[in-house]
């Protein structure tokens, strides 16, 4: 399990009411598998004029194992609640199920969600659906999507661009999107973009700003914002590997240590996908294991001779891995930030956007 919480300030101008300042904090916990992720999160904001907010959300997903041709299906669900202190009360459960399908530099899903939200009043069945299509090119991801959603009798739809880079500890991310059509769920262009600092393996700055259209399913209305927040990462999962230095730093005949050279890169998508490739020669079996994966071996797929690599649902933030290469020893790869652990050994950090 991972958690960080971030404590920040923000200016927030609602549309129809007059701007104002407020503080936030905003805890975060994941629990990640190879196949599935769960989510648990909450934000407290406080605006200058007394007036308060509370936001909870639960979120879960799950990916089947990979079928021909690179299809994965993806089933997935959620619970969140919000209460304007002095104004409303506001809560959703909805489902989902995606089919993906993922290559190494581009992919497409089509989707459909179902479920109900309440706005204070008698409940309003969810019913939308999305397709979309992204592609990967260096570090940087670009996504399209289209949704359309109707929710009671507010119906509308949108169509909806992103952009996603990281180099190092520095994540950069953009949307751009416009309301093109809608009945009682307004119209509109909107965007937003964030960049996020990340300072050793605890701490990071995240700045962000900009317009978000109204989503009648979380309950949330149409406004401007830019805030600036400092992110502490509070727990992160234990290593499960023996204490014994031995098991990371295997032993050749004459004694000295025998290090296997590999080098991993990090290809992120926000659509939960995110591939890990590891380079490395004359190699029969390349395995990763990671705070992701529960410090679970994970084996890779051959995609040449000195390539393998493996998609799984990794969330954004600064992770830990080691590599082990034909059942020997656990190593850092090449391209990741070497670290100390805590059995006297070493780990790999690498940052998701």
């Amino acid at each position: 399990m991972t958690g960080t919480v971030d404590l920040g300030v923000s200016t927030v101008h609602y549309d129809g009411f007059l701007p104002s300042g407020a503080a936030a904090v905003t805890p975060v916990l994941r629990w990640d598998r190879p196949a599935g992720m769960l989510t648990a999160s909450g934000t407290y904001l406080r605006f200058e004029s007394g007036h308060r907010s509370l936001q909870g959300l639960l979120a879960g997903s799950f990916l089947t194992p990979p079928a021909a041709h690179a299809w994965r299906g993806e089933f997935a669900a959620s619970a969140g609640a919000s209460r304007y202190l002095d104004f409303a009360s506001f809560w959703h459960v909805v489902a989902e199920a995606r089919l993906h399908r993922l290559g190494a530099e581009r992919g497409l899903w089509v989707g459909g969600t179902a479920g109900t939200t309440s706005y204070g009043t008698a409940p309003r069945p969810v019913i939308a659906a999305d397709v979309g299509v992204w592609a990967r090119r260096s570090e940087v991801t670009l996504r399209l999507a289209v949704n359309h959603a109707q929710v009671g009798d507010t119906t509308y739809t949108d169509l909806e661009s992103s952009a996603h880079a990281g180099r190092g500890p520095v994540a950069l991310e953009a949307k751009l999107g416009a309301r093109v059509w809608s009945r009682g769920g307004g119209r509109g262009v909107y965007g937003e973009g964030s960049a996020t600092i990340w300072v050793g393996g605890r701490t990071a700055f995240v700045i962000s700003g900009g317009r978000y259209a109204t989503d009648p399913i979380s309950g949330s209305i149409t406004g401007r914002y830019l805030s600036a927040a400092l992110r502490v990462r509070t727990a992160a999962p234990r290593r499960a590997f023996p204490r014994d230095p031995a098991v990371l730093h295997a032993r050749g005949a004459d004694g000295a240590t025998v290090l296997r050279a590999a080098r991993l890169e990090v290809h992120a998508d926000r659509n939960r996908a995110v591939r890990l490739v590891v380079r490395v020669a004359s190699a029969a079996l390349v395995e990763i294991a990671g705070d992701f994966t529960d410090w679970q071996p994970v084996a890779l797929g051959s995609a040449s001779p000195d390539t393998w690599e493996v998609t799984l649902p990794v969330p954004s933030g600064v992770h830990r891995l080691d590599v082990r290469i034909d059942g020997g020893a656990w190593i850092v790869p090449a391209g990741t930030t070497r670290a100390p652990d805590d059995y006297g050994g070493d780990v790999g950090i690498f940052v998701v956007p």
